[in-house]
């Protein structure tokens, strides 16, 4: 199961001066080598989701090269200076932000920050050079580059902490509230066992600091808030959210807001010109189909990525692993700590996963102190794997990490584990969509052929 590289397909970098042609076919080999490998292993990142097959077609259609700066839904009121999307705004403006407002009970939300990451470039620009602002600490899972984006801003960080990863200093952070009075409160949890108790956070923050906003970054719970295994911050009492769209959700990777408040909605527009062009309008496309397609099934998803995550932790921690979250379960989202050490090194134990067949990452940066396994079961879950495979998963990997049994047979199993129903929780289209579907399918088979 080993990717093709540049060198096995006769391609020296250094030496050679190889032409487009050879450039191409070497890379259209590794493409599909990659492709090969990808519906044979089981992707166990946490921050990585497998796309249902028709929300891709726009990332390969023509609408991928176009701009799409004319938000207004009538197109008899948007001034159209870039046409060139004219025909397909409704993917925008009737899909993807309506199903996204109706899913988060959200009166306002924005599609354009190309990221996670970005989003909450946009929501912390909203704020002058001097603003104090409250950030998580990265003992508690706050993500690595939030206070540092804050400052480069001029912003003054303040750190919230807590007596554990689940939980927030509520005392502490309610004097910090009083006395400081941030502007903002960014939650922004990637890594995560227990969701935060927003709402006991959100009434903490606005009794000692009414004008704080509260804002919940969920891009890692973004897909199990849709489906309701996590409660939405919306209607916990936060003011905004924001999120990436490819992790618990299945979906491209792009970035969203939502509000309830018109006021912080107008402030992302205001600095959304000078931090964002191009919003990559295939990608809003390819998640207003990913949207559609999760509807449906979306607590039926959630709540299964949530059981799987939990068995596998057990087992893992019945074969002698050190699970983290034991007194919790093990977890209440998508994701798994596991600790190697002192038995192998945590990058050694992802070698060997990796070798099996399994995908994991491995971090130093855990709320544990040490290096460790982050394993998460959102894709696995989407891509067919259910509680009834989690025995049998947990095993693999524990004769991966032993080394009780050759790699190679232990991918064949993995690559027979992913053989059962593809996207089990995705939507069946009907008669009219299949139609569609053929139309456009064999539309950009010509384009990619030559044939057109």
């Amino acid at each position: 199961m080993t990717l093709t590289t540049n060198l096995d397909l006769g391609i020296d970098p250094e030496t050679d001066d190889p032409s487009g042609a050879q450039l191409l076919t070497t890379a259209l080999s590794i493409l599909a080598g990659h492709e090969r490998a990808a519906r044979q292993v089981i992707n166990l990142v946490p921050a990585e989701n497998a796309m249902w097959p028709i929300a891709r077609l726009p990332l390969i259609a023509d609408l991928a090269s176009r701009y799409m700066f004319d938000q207004h839904p009538d197109p008899d009121c948007a001034q159209w200076r870039f046409p060139g999307a004219r025909e397909a705004q409704w993917l925008e403006t009737g899909l993807t932000v309506p199903l996204l407002q109706r899913m988060l009970g959200s009166a306002h939300v924005n599609v354009r920050p190309l990221s996670g990451l970005q989003a909450m470039e946009m929501t912390l620009a909203c704020y002058p050079a001097g603003a104090p602002v409250a950030v998580l600490s990265p003992s508690q899972g706050g993500h690595y580059a939030t206070a540092d984006i804050a400052r480069r801003l001029g912003q003054h960080v303040l750190t919230v902490t807590g007596p554990d990863p689940h939980r927030l200093d509520l005392g502490q952070l309610a004097g910090l509230c009083a006395t400081k009075r941030p502007a903002l409160f960014y939650i922004d949890q990637c890594h995560a066992l227990m969701p935060y108790d927003i709402a006991a956070i959100t009434d903490t923050v606005k009794e000692a600091s009414p004008g704080t906003v509260v804002h919940a970054d969920i891009s890692h719970l973004l897909g199990l808030v849709l489906g309701g295994a996590v409660p939405n911050p919306l209607d916990c009492g936060a003011d905004s959210l924001s999120a990436s769209t490819h992790k618990s959700f299945p979906g491209p990777q792009k970035g969203i807001l939502a509000t309830n408040r018109s006021g912080i909605a107008a402030s992302w527009q205001l600095v959304q010109p000078q931090l964002i062009s191009s919003h990559h309008f295939g990608s809003v496309a390819a998640l207003g189909l990913a949207l559609a397609s999760f509807a449906d099934r979306a607590g039926d998803y959630a709540n299964t990525v949530v059981a799987c995550a939990r068995s596998l932790g057990k087992h893992l921690a019945s074969a002698g692993w050190d699970v983290a979250g034991a007194d919790i379960g093990y977890t209440h989202t998508h994701q798994l700590w596991v600790t190697t050490t002192p038995r192998l090194a945590a990058r050694v134990a992802a070698e060997r996963l990796y070798a099996a067949g399994i995908r994991v990452n491995w971090l130093e940066d855990l709320p544990l102190g040490h290096p460790a396994l982050r394993l998460g079961l959102a894709e696995a879950v989407w891509c067919g794997l259910a509680p009834a495979d989690m025995p049998f998963l947990a095993q693999l990997i524990d004769q991966a990490l032993t080394g009780a049994r050759e790699p190679a047979d232990i991918a064949t199993d993995v690559a027979v584990l992913r053989t059962g129903e593809r996207f089990p929780f995705a939507v069946h289209p009907d008669e009219a969509a299949t139609t569609a579907l053929g139309e456009v399918t064999a539309l950009l088979g010509g384009e990619v052929g030559g044939t057109s």
